[in-house]
């Protein structure tokens, strides 16, 4: 079938006709809004004899920068068994006594989102993909990690 024989459909707008099928529309008519209870009032303030005045709360500033003590890294750039691939490896977790595997995992995919690339991690190392240390170093600085290896 060729575009001219194929049947057109109209989409231009249409002037507004009432619809024919409305559930609600048979409600209208048997509500008198004459009828219908006021609405409730809202109960009245409770009456103090004192007066207590409490000061606001002091707004929290979020600091600019985490603090410096999530611990030391090390980087590395790696190419070996990669068909000459470059990528970034992250170690130095087991140090922290803070830093589980389900933790790695979580910084891992933080990492991988905020650079904008892939990577995978294992119990001790983050992998990342590409020769991108520098960028590596200032978004794990800006995490609270103290940077070592390679950083440029």
């Amino acid at each position: 079938m060729s575009r001219k024989e194929r049947q057109r459909v109209d989409v231009a707008p249409r002037p507004s006709k009432p619809l024919l099928q409305n559930a609600f529309s048979a409600l209208d008519s048997l509500i008198d809004p004459s009828q219908l209870a006021p609405s409730p009032e809202p109960p009245p303030a409770p009456k103090s004899e004192k007066k207590v005045s409490v000061p606001p709360a002091p707004k929290k500033s979020e600091p600019t920068a985490p603090p410096n003590s999530m611990g030391r890294v090390v980087l590395r750039r790696e190419t070996k068994d990669r068909g000459g691939k470059t990528v970034v490896i992250i170690s130095g977790f087991r140090e922290l006594p803070a830093f589980n595997a389900v933790m790695i995992g979580d910084l891992a995919k933080k990492l991988r989102n905020k650079l904008g690339c892939g990577g995978s991690f294992d119990r001790s190392e983050i992998m990342l993909q590409g020769d991108r240390p520098a960028e590596v170093t200032q978004v794990l600085r800006d995490m609270g990690f103290r940077v070592e290896g390679v950083t440029s």
